[in-house]
């Protein structure tokens, strides 16, 4: 659900506002930003994802799964209006969650088998946008360029979690969910992230371009401000995926040359060595 709380002034200001208004040469005072709160949900065909829960009937073996980690990153969050145009939504940095434009969405806790994870959660974007009425929403999911190859070791949060970060020159991963079953014991495992970077050889040098960026941009354009919320559903990601075989890296890591990889980028909607997307089913709006 997207929360808008408009900020007011005190009903002694305001009234002297109204005084000072009703004067002709007087500038008009401009509206005051607004507050908004986007929340996001993440699910597993539809129920809700916990630490600990095991799902039914996922992909297309209808094998079990138990997630072990739901977490990615969303930059150049934007609220569109009917006529098309849009804003930039204006981070709050909370030095915790959201730093510059990109936010952490975190959906593990840390406990039972997402023991990799951390205590802490975030299910929210937070920031201000001016006073307008607003239709849609639009992000990007990952880390942006600019921030994708810097020393992990010394960024701020939330860039600063050496589980969510292959290297200097591959970069973050956008986005980790992980499962096992009594098929995979040992992990399936979606991690998106940019390849193909170069420079490459020395990994201490961090890369300057990506062939394979990986960066899928989402927009709802029927989107009710006060009431819907955007939802991540792993169960609708790996519908076509059979989680009961691995040939490759253990899932898809974004890599060329994996057979897993190709229903499961099409599914965010991304090309994959000459497999197309139709669209995308990760995310959706409820």
């Amino acid at each position: 659900m997207l929360n808008i709380i408009r900020t007011t002034r005190g009903v002694a200001l305001g009234a002297a506002l109204l005084t000072v208004a009703a004067c002709e040469d007087d500038p008009v005072e401009p509206a005051m930003p607004i507050e908004v709160t986007l929340d996001f949900a993440a699910v597993v065909d539809e129920a809700a994802f916990s630490c600990g829960n095991s799902y039914d009937n996922v992909g297309t073996s209808n094998t079990t799964i138990t997630p072990v980690d739901f977490r990615f990153y969303v930059h150049d969050v934007e609220l569109i209006a009917a006529d098309g145009s849009s804003v930039e939504l204006e981070l709050t940095q909370d030095g915790t969650w959201q730093r510059d434009n990109v936010v952490l969405l975190d959906f593990e806790n840390g406990s039972g088998p997402c023991v990799n994870g951390t205590a802490a959660m975030n299910t929210t974007v937070r920031g201000t946008a001016p006073d307008a009425t607003y239709t849609g929403v639009r992000f990007t999911l990952g880390v942006p360029e600019e921030l994708n190859h810097a020393d992990q070791t010394t960024a701020a949060a939330p860039l600063d979690l050496t589980s969510l970060f292959w290297s200097w020159n591959g970069g973050y991963k956008f986005l980790r969910i992980d499962h096992t079953s009594d098929a995979q014991p040992e992990g399936w495992f979606v991690h998106l992230g940019s390849t193909g970077c170069t420079p490459t050889g020395d990994p201490t040098v961090p890369a300057t371009s990506c062939s394979n960026e990986h960066r899928p941009t989402f927009e709802f354009l029927d989107f009710d401000l006060g009431i819907d919320e955007i939802v991540a559903d792993y169960g609708a990601l790996l519908a076509n995926s059979d989680l009961a075989q691995n040939s490759g890296a253990k899932g898809c890591m974004s890599f060329p040359g994996d057979p897993e990889c190709a229903v499961v980028m099409n599914a965010f909607g991304l090309a994959y060595e000459g497999s197309q997307p139709s669209g995308q089913s990760f995310f959706s709006i409820r």
